[in-house]
């Protein structure tokens, strides 16, 4: 006899008890396109293909999450548009997205103490980690912030 019970993880067969591992999540990903990903313009749905062309090739950070019909769905920001599966930099998301509120912390007086939105997330392939650039009352910061430089907030009224 065999028993499962996966909301614990264990499966129970001829009286001995095993883990099985959790269920994956697969969605969403965060990755970017260093380069143009293909030859032409098949891999773009085709109503999204000038939007796309004005984010790819970059460092910007995307998160793919849903589908629609067989395209998957690429979000940045505001913005989204759909691509068929293909060929891009997977990276470990760090819990922020573009848009989000977030407190600039000082660090021993190193950064300015702002609050403002996540207005770009870029890869910096030389430290290997996720950069953010935010907005404060609607005027672009130049500087790029590391996650650890940042704390998220709620916005208030």
């Amino acid at each position: 006899m065999v028993c499962t019970g996966r909301t614990t993880g264990l499966i129970a067969r001829n009286g001995f008890a095993r883990m099985l591992p959790p269920l994956l999540k697969t969605e969403p990903k965060y990755g970017y396109f260093p380069w143009w990903p293909q030859d032409g313009d098949d891999w773009l749905h085709p109503d999204d293909v000038t939007a796309a062309r004005s984010l790819i090739p970059s460092g910007r950070i995307f998160r793919r999450d849903g589908t629609d019909g067989d395209f998957l769905q690429l979000h940045y920001g505001d913005m989204t548009f759909r691509i068929r599966r293909t060929l891009w930099q997977e990276v470990r998301p760090e819990g922020l997205e573009v848009g989000d509120w977030v407190e600039v912390l000082a660090h021993g007086m190193l950064n300015t103490p702002r609050t403002g939105t996540i207005r770009e997330m870029v890869w910096d392939q030389y430290a290997g980690a996720i950069r953010y650039q935010i907005r404060e009352n609607d005027l672009p910061i130049e500087q790029f912030y590391s996650r650890e430089d940042l704390k998220p907030v709620e916005p208030i009224g």
